[in-house]
């Protein structure tokens, strides 16, 4: 039997999440053609992908749009019917909740991933590359990480109800049922011990990336005063010799001590400071934008997970701003191609070539 009223209510909450609603077309549709150029440029066009320091860029780029896609849409098809008349949809509400952390934590490896090859790359350049044995056993670990951090998830979701009024309508009120999380396990301890462990391994995740990074950092800023040393000493030895040339062809001429070379900060040092190292600083870059895009879902989804009226109980601004940020998470696999655009001038020239050629 149809529900009217459950219809009315759910085309109420359709007009409050239009918004969000262009917003994740617009996410899905940019984020989608870029991936695919990125994946395409990889796998077509550049050669040295596994020996330039790019070589978990197309397997991230594969992960962004699977992602965009699956999460994407599941986003959408919530932000059009946010309810349910029955429990018959339980099952299709797990499998999305369970599927999408999935895709995340995997992106999150590749994140870690990265950051670990960065940092033996440039930190520890004479260490040698694991042995199959320990790749395979890498796997292993990660893989068994993935299912047990998403395995619960898929326990705990479910159909919960909800008693919802129209805003429209006065003294109108239906039952519906909203995917989020079982009622059964609604703030009880598993749940709570659950978030809790999410909440340290993102915690645990950003700090032991932003150590890795900081010696990244530090190498590279050690590695460009060194150079900048050589080349000043290299400049006053040959200042020093064209002075003694003067002076002996000139021997009445006293020589004057020349004053030592004072590095200057300028806009033009800065940008080639960032060139020789345009890699390091755009893995550095996106993996801030990472942990700055899934902190606010992870955030929401707890206290979403602890009171099913969260978002239900807002008014209407401030209900399209938690759904914004619960979204903004998608956001992260748009923006990696104008990264990977920015910094990496042979991507970019690749591109152009292939895709632009009125730029030629």
């Amino acid at each position: 039997m149809k529900n009217y009223t459950l219809d009315i209510i759910n085309e109420e909450h359709i007009y409050r999440n239009i918004p969000n609603a262009v917003l994740l077309i617009l996410y899905i549709f940019i984020g989608s053609l870029g991936n695919i150029a990125v994946l395409i440029v990889y796998t077509r066009d550049m050669k040295n992908v596994f020996t330039s320091g790019r070589l978990f860029i197309p397997f991230l780029a594969l992960s962004d749009l699977v992602t965009l896609l699956y999460n994407g849409s599941v986003e959408f098809s919530t932000e059009l019917q946010p309810f349910w008349a029955t429990t018959d949809y339980e099952t299709v509400c797990k499998v999305n909740m369970f599927i999408g952390l999935v895709l995340v934590v995997i992106s999150g490896c590749l994140y870690f991933a990265i950051a670990v090859h960065r940092y033996v790359l440039i930190c520890k350049p004479l260490h040698g590359s694991p042995s199959r044995r320990v790749r395979v056993i890498i796997l292993i670990v990660i893989g068994l990480f993935v299912l047990g951090t998403s395995v619960p998830k898929y326990i705990f979701s479910g159909l919960t109800k909800v008693v919802i009024k129209s805003e429209r309508i006065s003294n109108i009120t239906t039952v519906a049922y909203l995917c989020g999380t079982a009622e059964s396990f609604e703030n009880t301890l598993s749940t709570n011990v659950y978030n809790y462990i999410l909440t340290v391994n993102s915690f645990i995740w950003n700090i032991s990336l932003a150590i890795m990074y900081i010696f990244v950092a530090q190498r590279i800023h050690q590695r460009s005063k060194e150079s900048s040393t050589l080349k000043a000493n290299t400049k006053e030895d040959e200042s020093v010799s064209m002075s003694s040339d003067s002076v002996r062809s000139n021997p009445g001429i006293n020589a004057k001590p020349r004053p030592k070379l004072v590095k200057q900060i300028t806009a033009r040092s800065i940008t080639t400071f960032i060139t020789n190292n345009r890699l390091s600083w755009m893995f550095i870059l996106m993996t801030i934008l990472n942990a700055v895009c899934f902190t606010p879902k992870l955030v929401l989804d707890i206290l979403y997970s602890m009171d099913r009226y969260f978002f239900l109980n807002k008014d209407k601004l401030l209900y399209s701003v938690l759904h914004f940020f619960d979204n903004i998470f998608i956001l992260n696999n748009v923006i990696n191609p104008f990264i990977y655009g920015f910094f990496d001038r042979d991507f970019r020239n690749l591109f152009k070539k292939r895709f632009c050629l009125c730029l030629k």
